[in-house]
């Protein structure tokens, strides 16, 4: 996730490169292992709530509809409350996977409930998330894992940092879903595979062909076929006009081709459905620097960075505040960029305009 910048101060070819960034494990690494890590039960929840918030940024933000998190939940009451107690959380994400986290949290992904057939998949579903569930709290953990926790734990993560202990923690565990094989592994069940899903997700599957287009559409603007994704994202967006996913992608598309009023209307809504979504902030209030309009992007861009801290927004939100006449607080920007990142595309760009700012001076 490289590089969104303001065209008026870059050049076309960067710009490329930032716009791309706008378009669309169960458990703790152990490949090092060291030793288990133990929590009162104050830090677990600290924990699992901090790693839970970043995970679900890096999944695509969590899930707006809360009828289905309600009807999920009141599932796992009541098809497991005699052996298992989790809360759960719903990525938005295409992709079918879950994530055991500690606190005895499980993030679904929305793609994974939509393949959910009857409720006997979904009480399966269920079951092995409270399995994996079970093993997160005993799990040896890697240095680099216990490392993260400590840190989480301190209360002392800085905000505007894009290596902080939970954004650490939480990639470790997006870098091992249950998918795939571990989702369809057998495990003791007396559960007769039939009987309907709750309506929400009966709900969430009749929208699966607005999301095959949306993914058609990216394939063709891979291709470089912006006219032809542009008519397929609007396709999907009027299959599924409240999906803030495909409306965030639909504004985007708007965004990379230069009509910023119809970009705008899109990220809008997408912001007002999911309004705890970092990149869709992201691309609003890069909407509203490119609109002359600093106060807003301003806005945008902070909470955006309170979500999730990430080369990009950090570079967009130091030009808001540089924009808006703290040059201060963009300089202290550039220079972090600079101190993480200073490789990348936008880690120079930051090094050569605090150059420039130290040669006005």
């Amino acid at each position: 996730m490289r590089n969104l910048v303001s065209q008026t101060l870059l050049g076309p070819s960067t710009l490329l490169v930032v716009l791309a960034c706008l378009a669309g494990c169960a458990g703790i690494d152990q490949s090092l292992t060291s030793d288990t890590v133990q929590l009162a039960p104050q830090q677990e929840a600290r924990l699992g709530a901090a790693v839970e918030d970043r995970l679900l940024q890096m999944l695509g933000g969590r899930y707006h509809k809360q009828a289905l998190i309600e009807e999920l939940q009141s599932s796992v009451e009541q098809e497991l409350g005699s052996v298992a107690h989790f809360t759960v959380a719903i990525a938005d994400k295409n992709t079918a996977a879950l994530y055991a986290l500690p606190d005895d949290r499980v993030v679904l992904t929305r793609g994974l409930l939509a393949k959910i057939r009857d409720q006997g998949e979904l009480v399966d579903v269920l079951r092995r998330a409270a399995a994996l569930n079970g093993t997160v709290s005993t799990a040896r953990v890697s240095r680099a894992a216990r490392k993260a926790t400590t840190e989480i734990l301190s209360l002392q993560e800085s905000l505007y940092d894009p290596e902080s202990g939970s954004i650490r923690l939480a990639r470790m565990f997006a870098r091992k879903p249950c998918a795939e094989s571990c989702l369809t592994s057998s495990l003791p069940s007396s559960v007769n595979r039939s009987g309907k899903v709750p309506e929400s997700i009966r709900l969430l599957k009749e929208l699966q062909p607005a999301y095959a287009l949306l993914e058609e559409a990216r394939q063709l603007e891979k291709a470089n076929k912006p006219a032809q994704a542009i008519t397929l994202y609007l396709q999907a967006a009027t299959m599924a006009p409240d999906e803030p996913y495909i409306l965030g992608a639909l504004g985007t598309a708007y965004l990379r081709a230069g009509e910023l009023q119809t970009a705008r209307l899109n990220l809008q809504k997408a912001v007002r459905l999911q309004p705890d979504y970092y990149r869709t902030r992201m691309g609003l209030g890069y909407l509203y620097l490119q609109q002359g309009k600093v106060s807003k992007a301003n806005d945008e861009l902070a909470e955006s960075v309170r979500l999730l801290p990430v080369t990009e927004n950090l570079f967009l939100l130091a030009e808001a505040r540089e924009k808006g006449g703290d040059v201060a607080g963009g300089m202290s920007l550039y220079r972090l960029i600079v101190d993480k990142d200073p490789q990348s595309k936008l880690g120079r760009t930051a090094a050569s305009r605090l150059a420039n700012a130290k040669g006005v001076q």
